[in-house]
């Protein structure tokens, strides 16, 4: 006979099931909460790199736009307003020589949740590059996926070779996977880089020859650095490539939660289509109708607006590239930036000193700089590298703050001051926490030097 015991754990209630066992908060989101805890009990200043969002004003239009739309209130389509996807199809094909029509758009709450949709719907197994956004991969899990990693290249922006995916879905078929489907997200979280018009040809034709889906997250797109410019695979494979993107970080409006997808214009394109309405209709219903309508104001034409997002980029790309001169000039080795706000510092050179202090893991490594240097960074092992690994993803948002501000509405003040001069000739602002962050890390190093 079952004991009392086992009786009452069989028949409690609120038993998770397999797929939530174990299912942690995503890293980002976990690393901000923990730093806002931290800040209410530590006196010392805190330089804070560990979560990724633009920290620039909204832009007037899209405030007024959304207030405008305040009073729109019934369920909107699932597929999402056809002005809206009208405008999404415009906007890339005047900024990004993507040709697609609206019918190929489908807008969700977030690019997150239209990744998961994919993965929930989409066919196979998911080739994820390593390292990878933080979120894919449980994404993926969550979907019934398996994760199959494919290693990039330290030594070279970590870029995606064709030969090393050919070898990867010939052992991961032979171990029994179904390999169909390749994310990409260029620029890059975490490693801020961006692949070539070359590097993303060959993703594209060998996708192609291999019948592989490319899920491609261009969220980042619009911020470029300059140096590089952005090429989307779906230039090359349209019949085969999804393209993602968002209001977050192009319009520093991340908690509007606005994203969309923009799938081939076959016939399995609007399967998929049509696949994602039955999905939505039963999960998020409907992207809210008054974001959607103030979002057709950031992707219609607009020369204020392209004039902030080019600003965005450039404020974006000066500080993260200034923190990139450090890194180098004290010996971490780290991959240009190419576009976003983010680094990815290796500390390798520095792993027999990290060592003396007790630091052996990209975990270690990450708890070491919290707790000793108030440093917030993510591990390598967040973005599905091995813990050995002593990478981190430190996030450059957070260098844009300006000084001697007050109150909220001096900050704005401020940072449009700096959109506003960021565009003109030889461009150089003194950011006081970048300054601060220079001083931080070159204190970290010239002790790890002491201690070799």
């Amino acid at each position: 006979m079952e004991s009392d015991h086992k009786k009452r754990k069989k028949n409690q209630p609120l038993s998770l099931g397999i797929t939530a066992q174990g299912l942690p908060l995503s890293a980002t989101l976990a690393i901000d909460e923990l730093i806002a805890k931290k800040k209410q009990t530590n006196d010392e200043r805190l330089l804070h790199m560990g979560f990724g969002e633009s920290s620039l004003p909204l832009h007037p239009a899209l405030r007024k736009a959304l207030s405008d739309a305040a009073t729109y209130t019934r369920y909107g389509p699932v597929r999402g307003i056809l002005e809206l996807r009208q405008a999404i199809a415009s906007y890339l094909g005047r900024t990004r020589g993507i040709t697609c029509e609206s019918q190929q758009v489908v807008i969700g709450p977030g690019s997150k949740a239209l990744i998961y949709a994919l993965l929930r719907l989409l066919e196979g197994d998911v080739l994820l590059p390593s390292p990878s956004w933080v979120s894919y991969a449980p994404i993926a899990r969550l979907g019934g996926k398996r994760v199959i990693p494919v290693q990039t290249d330290p030594e070279d922006h970590h870029t995606l070779r064709a030969e090393v995916l050919a070898e990867t879905v010939r052992l991961a078929k032979k171990d029994g996977a179904n390999p169909r489907m390749l994310i990409i997200n260029s620029p890059d979280n975490p490693t801020g880089g961006m692949f070539d018009e070359e590097d993303v040809k060959a993703i594209a034709e060998w996708a192609r020859s291999e019948g592989i889906t490319l899920i491609s997250d261009e969220i980042y797109a619009e911020l470029a650095h300059g140096w590089r410019k952005h090429v989307s695979p779906f230039q090359f494979y349209p019949e085969g490539t999804i393209l993602l993107a968002g209001l977050s970080k192009t319009f520093s409006a991340g908690g509007w939660r606005l994203g969309y997808a923009v799938l081939p214009a076959t016939e399995t394109g609007e399967k998929v289509i049509n696949a994602i309405r039955a999905l939505g209709s039963e999960v998020w219903s409907t992207t809210a109708t008054p974001i959607q309508k103030a979002a057709v104001e950031a992707y219609s034409p607009n020369k204020s607006i392209e004039k902030y997002v080019k600003a965005s980029a450039k404020i974006f790309g000066y500080t993260t590239e200034e923190l990139y001169k450090t890194y180098i000039d004290v010996g971490i080795l780290c991959a240009r930036p190419a576009g976003g706000f983010y680094l990815y510092p290796d500390f390798e050179p520095f792993r027999k000193a990290l060592e003396k202090e007790g630091v052996r893991s990209g975990k270690e490594l990450s708890t070491y700089l919290l707790e000793k240097w108030n440093i917030a960074a993510l591990p390598a092992s967040a973005f599905g590298e091995e813990d050995a690994v002593l990478r981190l993803r430190t996030s450059t948002n957070t260098l844009v703050e300006p000084g001697n501000v007050h109150t909220p509405q001096e900050r704005e003040k401020a940072l449009w001051r700096i959109l506003d001069e960021v565009l003109e000739d030889n461009f150089d602002h003194d950011f006081p926490i970048l300054s601060f962050a220079k001083e931080r890390w070159t204190k970290v190093i010239k002790h790890l030097t002491n201690k070799r």
